[in-house]
């Protein structure tokens, strides 16, 4: 699933926790699936977070190297 979708199936779960009819059980099965979702959307945010720091830093070279050639 996508960063969004898990996104929103944490919410829903949230929200089924939430219910007072929600039984221990249910809640626990719930808060189960709702700590693997969360550990999924902090491992793609943590990729996100590299490959934005990977971008940033490439660009960054370049801007570097550009300079360098036009003060020659």
């Amino acid at each position: 699933m996508t960063f969004e979708q898990n996104l929103k199936k944490l919410e829903q779960i949230a929200d089924k926790m939430e219910d007072k009819d929600t039984s221990l059980d249910e809640g626990l099965k719930l808060f189960d699936e709702g700590v693997k979702l969360a550990e999924e959307c902090m491992k793609k945010l943590e990729e996100s977070s590299g490959k934005v720091t990977e971008l940033s830093e490439r660009l960054e070279k370049l801007r570097i190297s550009d300079g360098e050639d036009g003060g020659e």
